[in-house]
């Protein structure tokens, strides 16, 4: 009798634990639809922001493929991405993994050089 009583309180607790893991998913699932929306609105933002400069400058395509580029190689490898190096801090002067963030050391804020510092 003890040992069905065990088994039991074990089957509740797995079920309780299955039950808070479902709800889990479905917060991390909305999230995720949540910022795909977000991306997606963005980069139609982005594709319009585009669209305007290239009627008002001339610029063209090949033009921001090539800026893209020299982003995308400016960490040393052309990957698609954009990888920040390793700064020194500003106030302290140790080594941080990336600009753009507190100093985990003096918790000095970093200088804000352009308006993309802070997303790196």
């Amino acid at each position: 009798m003890f040992k069905n009583f065990r088994q039991d309180m074990h089957i509740t607790d797995a079920k309780l634990e299955a039950a808070h893991a479902q709800r889990a998913a479905e917060k991390a699932h909305g999230k995720l639809e949540r910022t795909d929306e977000r991306l997606n609105h963005l980069a139609m933002i982005t594709e319009a922001l585009w669209k305007l400069l290239q009627a008002k400058t001339g610029w063209t395509d090949e033009m921001l493929l090539d800026e893209i580029r020299k982003l995308d190689t400016a960490d040393g490898v052309e990957d698609g991405r954009r990888t920040p190096r390793a700064v020194k801090c500003h106030a302290c002067q140790r080594n941080l993994p990336a600009p753009g963030r507190i100093c985990i050391y003096c918790g000095a804020q970093p200088p804000l050089t352009t308006p993309f510092s802070v997303l790196w």
